[in-house]
């Protein structure tokens, strides 16, 4: 038996719309356009504002496995904090705005002491605690 959708295709045509099918407009082109490059500007301005949280998380994590000796870790630790609050060196008579002087001082010694002093016996849980400092400051200021 014959198919009767193919018998009757050549009898009957198809309807004609009543308004020709436009194209896709370029407007909405424009502004889907838009807001992509938006997204992707927003993405890459909160990927770098968070750039220093993850650099100091890293090196919190290198120093709990200590993965090197103190005083490299110690002299990263001094390259995050002069990155951090724009100085151009460690220096425990300029406090950053927003935190302790005293508290500063003590921290700032305590990390010029484990840079270029000999080696501590404590100086990675030293270390560690001046990370958690500085990553409590992040939270703060």
């Amino acid at each position: 038996m014959a198919d009767p959708r193919n018998e009757l295709a050549d009898i009957i045509a198809p309807v004609a719309p009543d308004v020709a099918a436009s194209g896709s407009s370029l407007l909405l082109w424009g502004a889907a356009g838009m807001a992509c490059v938006v997204a992707i500007a927003l993405a890459a301005w909160l990927w770098r504002r968070r750039r220093l949280a993850r650099a100091l998380r890293g090196l919190a994590s290198a120093v709990a496995r200590r993965q090197d000796s103190v005083q490299a870790l110690a002299a990263r630790l001094d390259a995050w904090t002069r990155a951090r609050y724009r100085l151009p060196r460690l220096d425990t008579a300029r406090c950053p705005s927003g935190l302790d002087p005293a508290v500063w001082a003590d921290w700032a010694t305590t990390l010029t002491q484990l840079r270029f002093a000999p080696p501590q016996p404590d100086g990675y849980a030293v270390l560690a605690a001046l990370c958690g400092t500085a990553r409590a400051w992040e939270r703060h200021v």
